[in-house]
């Protein structure tokens, strides 16, 4: 209930005294002691009464007028229909018969008496049938006409069902707006928020009476992805428009969201509200970089894993050349090997029988024409014979040596470095600190040990060749010194068939082969493994 500043004037009330018979729209007498109509005016007055009188009696709105006490005095049919009571029964009963709240009504008959001001009320009306209907009265003082020497009251009416059933389905659809997660904004001609969601308040962090009147570009800082008037001419054309933006919360943070605007229109066709829904896609974006952040990393290592198998495969294309090169190197030195044979069967084996039989021929003629024998001669053919039996046998050793283990290493190298066929003298030295287990290992240190010395003898042309084992901070070492003319830097890089021996026996057993040349002279071919 509440006055109000404005006034206005109630229709006055023509009474002649007596009462008027009239009938209802649905054919019943209707009672009243309101001023018979004037059927058939004879004067301008009369004519202007009687249309003011049709106005009031057929006026869509219902109209009421009682006393100080709250009788009702006048009412017109549209009030007869809202209190669905004939206007004969109306008239003269206290309007709080049709009130459910009678304090409302005492309370608004007290601002009528005490205020020459409209005064509005809203309250519940219970007719005789019917539900109760929610209604406001407008009750404004008639200065011109009095019943009794006091005033009239003239009063409408307004029923409020429909107001109430379309703020009633405006609650339920401002509830079913709130159980969104998304941030449901409406925004006025002027980008005013007049709507402002829970699932707002969630997002952005502002309340809904912080926001409401303020414009949202620069409530939440808009980052739109092109101007917001070419944003508006595609909203005005196709009633809706939908991008990426990015909005700024209370806190400061920044939020990508995916935004929805559709337009809605008033009679005219012009712009009204506009609906903006908004939903968080910040978390969604961040999982799509860091996506696109893993697949470039990813890509980057394919690119990297790709370049590394084209690398080894290209080494192992290489090693494969390598191993068919060495193939016919192995070959190779079956051949060389086999003249190397040839060689020293020649040159010593078969010189040695070839004197066995000259001596032997040579006594047999003495004892033929002289029957004497030299004991000198019988003894250099002895000689002969067991030279020959040693070169046999120091062949026989460098052709098969398969029972080389780790207790028979230094012993093995013992008998190599004291054979007697080496053109230049060997020796071999042992520091306390090498000891070998592998039994492998120690073969192919034979082997390798072995091949330098035959290189040092061929190609040297050194005074000595020293054969040593040692331990250093890396490993075992064994190393094959010699102090000749020494060989070129670029050996490392040669394809020697010795070297690719050498080197492929050390790489057998984990190790690395090394030639060098030391400063003092000669050359220097190291194994270093790990024992």
């Amino acid at each position: 209930m509440k006055r109000t500043k404005g006034t206005s004037r109630a229709l006055p009330k023509f009474s002649t005294g007596e009462e008027h018979r009239t009938v209802s729209k649905n054919g019943a007498p209707i009672h009243s002691k309101r001023a018979r109509a004037f059927q058939s005016p004879k004067s301008e007055l009369e004519a202007a009464i009687q249309r003011f009188v049709d106005l009031y009696d057929f006026a869509p709105l219902a109209y009421v007028s009682f006393d100080r006490a709250g009788r009702i005095e006048e009412a017109n049919l549209a009030a007869t229909e809202l209190l669905r009571e004939p206007r004969d029964l109306l008239i003269g009963r206290p309007f709080a018969f049709y009130v459910s709240d009678l304090d409302l009504f005492m309370r608004h008959l007290l601002y009528c008496r005490t205020s020459q001001r409209r005064v509005e009320t809203e309250l519940q009306l219970k007719p005789r049938k019917g539900e109760r209907i929610p209604a406001q009265l407008l009750s404004t003082p008639i200065t011109s006409t009095t019943r009794n020497g006091a005033l009239l009251y003239q009063t409408a009416i307004i029923d409020l069902s429909e107001r109430k059933r379309h703020e009633q389905r405006l609650a339920e659809q401002a509830r079913l707006l709130d159980l969104s997660n998304d941030a449901i904004i409406v925004r006025d001609l002027n980008d005013r928020v007049t709507y402002w969601n829970k699932g707002a308040t969630k997002i952005y962090g502002y309340a809904p009476e912080e926001a409401l009147g303020k414009v949202t570009h620069d409530l939440l800082k808009t980052e739109a992805p092109e101007p917001l008037s070419k944003i508006y001419e595609k909203l005005v054309r196709d009633n809706r428009w939908e991008g990426e933006v990015v909005h700024t919360r209370r806190d400061g943070r920044r939020l990508t969201m995916f935004s929805r605007w559709a337009l809605d229109r008033d009679a005219q066709g012009n712009r009204a509200y506009v609906l903006e829904t908004n939903n968080d896609i910040t978390r969604r974006k961040e999982a799509e970089a860091a996506l696109q952040k893993s697949k470039k990393l990813l890509e980057k290592h394919v690119r990297e894993r790709t370049h590394e198998l084209r690398v080894a495969n290209k080494e192992l294309e290489d090693e494969i050349a390598r191993r068919k090169g060495l193939e016919g190197e192995i070959l190779e030195i079956s051949d060389r090997e086999q003249q190397r044979l040839g060689q020293e069967l020649h040159d010593g084996l078969c010189q040695h029988l070839t004197a066995v039989a000259f001596m032997a021929r040579s006594v047999a003629l003495r004892l033929k024409n002289h029957r004497v024998i030299e004991v000198n001669d019988i003894e250099k053919i002895a000689q002969l014979v067991n030279d020959a039996a040693t070169d046999t046998r120091d062949l026989s050793r460098a052709l098969h040596r398969a029972d080389i283990d780790a207790a028979g290493l230094v012993n093995a190298l013992q008998d190599l470095v004291d054979r007697e066929v080496w053109k230049t003298p060997c020796r071999l030295e042992i520091k306390p600190t090498f000891h070998i287990d592998d039994d492998a290992a120690a073969s192919h240190l034979y082997r390798i040990a072995r091949e330098a010395v035959i290189n040092a003898n061929k190609h040297a042309q050194a005074r000595e060749i020293v054969v040593a084992l040692g331990r250093s901070r890396k490993g075992l070492v064994l190393s094959v010194t010699d102090d000749g003319g020494g060989f070129p830097v670029e050996l490392n890089n040669a394809h020697g068939l010795g070297f690719h021996i050498m080197n492929y026996r050390a790489r057998s057993i984990g190790g690395c082969l090394e030639i060098k040349c030391p400063k003092k002279g000669g050359t220097r071919v190291t194994c270093l493994f790990s024992g």
